[in-house]
């Protein structure tokens, strides 16, 4: 799926792709791979309410949508990913000398990024698990990222640093919440908050898999 994802974020809907977009496309991913050195780290913790925190820190928990997905949840993951340094200094390389593959070399990194994670969470084994929730996405606010840096302990045991606004270095790099106790891994793009000016949408398209795209 990482070639569909890839698409996705190049903007392609239906159109047909030139040979040598295509050929290109097959080339960034599997230069993504051979640069990129994942890491993760993920720990579980406990749940309280009234406010909804992570009960062993006491860090809350802000926003509506986050309520709504880890209701009846008794437990949380908290899990930090990245692909790497060597492959953030692989995409400013390609910045300098070629935008069109920077661009597509982006994508890929993105789409990778986004299958290591999800391949990662189904080993965990937790059927009963939310969709990954991500600081930034929805109300869910982007300064949580500090929270789960802080929690995880990002700097040390991932080279993760972070900027006075909440973003991540190296950029392809993901911090998320995961809630564990009920099967709520199902997205619709009418619950999203995000949905009057989502780019996706406007393309006919999702930016998630459905149950039927995963099984192909």
């Amino acid at each position: 799926m990482i070639k569909e994802t890839m698409l996705k974020y190049l903007g392609y809907g239906n159109q047909e792709i030139s040979e040598e977009m295509d050929h290109m496309i097959d080339s960034c991913i599997q230069e993504v791979k051979e640069v990129s050195q994942p890491g993760v780290v993920c720990r579980k913790f406990a749940l309280a309410e009234n406010p909804l925190r992570i009960e062993e820190t006491g860090d809350e928990i802000i926003g509506e949508q986050m309520k709504e997905l880890l209701e009846n949840c008794e437990e949380c993951l908290l899990i930090g990913c990245t692909l790497g340094i060597a492959l953030e200094r692989k995409l400013k390389y390609y910045s300098r000398i070629d935008m069109t593959r920077a661009t597509v070399m982006d994508a890929a990194a993105s789409a990778y990024l986004e299958a290591f994670c999800n391949e990662y969470e189904e080993k965990l084994g937790y059927p009963n698990r939310t969709y990954r929730a991500c600081p930034g996405y929805g109300d869910f606010p982007l300064e949580f990222n500090r929270k789960i840096a802080k929690i995880l302990d990002i700097h040390k045991r991932l080279a993760i640093t972070m900027t006075s606004d909440y973003l991540l270095i190296p950029q392809k790099s993901m911090l998320g919440l995961i809630g564990i106790g009920t099967k709520k891994r199902k997205k619709q793009c009418g619950d999203c908050v995000m949905k009057e000016d989502c780019c996706f949408r406007k393309r006919g398209q999702r930016c998630y898999e459905t149950e039927s795209e995963k099984n192909c």
